[in-house]
């Protein structure tokens, strides 16, 4: 897979093995050590992947990556200064290795993971194609997908994520994509970049340093996606704008969205009939026709694809216990996310007899001096809805439910999520329309295994 020499090239080390030596693969996981791997020893906040250089050797690696002599084999041990940087270095030697590799990489404060999914099942009806699999966006997932490529892969899909300013512009140099796709620019971030103009400012690194030969795709419906500037070829996409490719005719049922589209470059059009639900759907979907157009995907292609798509786990999954219907969007929230959860609650509502809309939330976190606002903007989106039961836990969430409660919907907060088990359990009803919502950490999909395991 990738050769001593290679890796000597592409970080400062030093080591004794031979450099025409090839592994077979790099891992950072001793429990994932195959025979002939390279094992990298990072070091986290509750970890040192140095403990485990042993273990990883035993179990078949053929060398380990190292910030320190240790009493190990001399000819299995490369010493570089710093395991991360190295890692991160690696992937992008062999990504570049791979000389008819192609890369999309997508950012965006929501959606990166929906349109990741849509736009790998679009490509893959013609190339072999890899994905970012679950969050593996950041600084040492990244890494992980890259070098998770086959040889005979044609194109990687992956997702590029942020904290900060600088960390998209470092995680494109490690992927360097030919196309790249911005979804759209929220208040995700707010605690660390303060406002919108700066969360724009972060997002608008992955278009830095882009060339002709590359392509943007990127959202034209998004104020500040609008007026980014950026030396790659550029396809909006959207359905309010003039929009390159565009979207219309959009009809939202209980099980899915269908919609018609168009590319006004190409002249190509289509209708394609989706299995998820909601507006902001059509527009991670928009978003994966114009990759796939970009790479020459048939219309009729797109449309089968698209019309069998599966998304990752918790986002918007459409689950049903006997006549409730569950909403599982438990993975993240922001206040965009949000928005279009009530906007996909209401819809599902409205296609069930004597339906109620209930929703169970918890805290959106890193969002700073703006938290309170945008809870309190929630609590809107809950009355607007006509959600016929609130509950909520958490302490940000509580300007959720005095919002929600101020404007006549039925409220009950709750201390913890042990605690929202019992009253959801207590409350809900037949022909119920469940939705599940809030950040990660405060696992909100554990409330929804509870009430519904058997």
């Amino acid at each position: 897979m990738i050769k001593v020499r290679t890796i000597l090239e592409a970080a400062v080390a030093t080591t004794k093995m031979a450099t025409s030596f090839e592994f077979a693969g790099v891992t950072t996981d001793s429990r994932g050590v195959k025979p002939g791997d390279l094992f990298v020893a990072l070091r986290g906040e509750n970890f040192d992947g140095h403990d485990y250089c042993a273990t990883a050797l035993a179990a078949g690696a053929a060398g380990v990556v190292v910030e320190k002599e240790m009493d190990l084999p001399k000819d299995k041990v490369i010493v570089v200064k710093d395991t991360l940087v190295a890692y991160q270095k690696i992937a992008h030697a062999y990504r570049k290795s791979l000389k008819n590799l192609k890369v999309v990489a997508i950012t965006g404060s929501n959606g990166k993971t929906s349109t990741k999914d849509l736009i790998a099942a679009c490509l893959s009806t013609k190339y072999n194609v890899i994905k970012t699999q679950a969050n593996f966006n950041n600084e040492i997932g990244l890494p992980k997908t890259l070098l998770s490529i086959k040889p005979d892969t044609d194109i990687a899909v992956v997702e590029i994520g942020m904290r900060g300013f600088g960390q998209i512009r470092a995680l494109k140099l490690i992927a360097e994509p030919n196309v790249v796709v911005i979804t759209n620019v929220g208040e995700t971030h707010m605690e660390l970049l303060g406002s919108m103009d700066n969360i724009a400012k972060a997002k608008s690194e992955i278009l830095e340093n882009l060339t002709p030969e590359n392509t943007a795709i990127l959202n034209g419906d998004d104020y500040y996606i609008s007026h980014m500037k950026t030396s790659a070829k550029i396809v909006t996409y959207g359905i309010i704008t003039d929009n390159i490719v565009k979207g219309s005719h959009i009809k939202i049922s209980g099980i899915g969205t269908s919609f018609l589209y168009k590319n006004k470059t190409t002249g190509s059009s289509g209708k394609i009939a989706l299995p998820l639900i909601g507006e902001h759907n059509v527009m991670n979907a928009l978003a994966a026709i114009a990759v796939a157009e970009t790479f020459k995907i048939s219309v009729e292609d797109i449309a089968v694809a698209l019309s069998k798509v599966v998304l990752t786990e918790q986002r918007q999954e459409i689950l049903h216990f006997g006549s409730i219907i569950a909403i599982n969007d438990a993975y993240n929230a922001s206040p965009a996310s949000m928005e279009a959860a009530f906007k996909t609650l209401k819809q599902i509502v409205g296609t069930v007899k004597n339906g109620r809309g209930v929703a169970v939330l918890a805290d959106m976190l890193e969002l700073g001096a703006s938290s309170k606002d945008a809870h309190t903007k929630v609590g809107r989106m809950v009355a607007a809805a006509s959600t016929k039961l609130l509950i909520t836990y958490g302490t940000e969430a509580k300007y959720i439910s005095n919002e929600a409660a101020r404007l006549g919907v039925p409220v009950i907060h709750c201390s913890n999520n042990a605690e929202a088990v019992l009253e959801l359990k207590k409350n809900i009803k037949e022909q119920d329309v469940v939705l599940f919502k809030g950040s990660h950490s405060m696992a909100v999909d554990k409330v929804m295994e509870s009430v519904f395991s058997k």
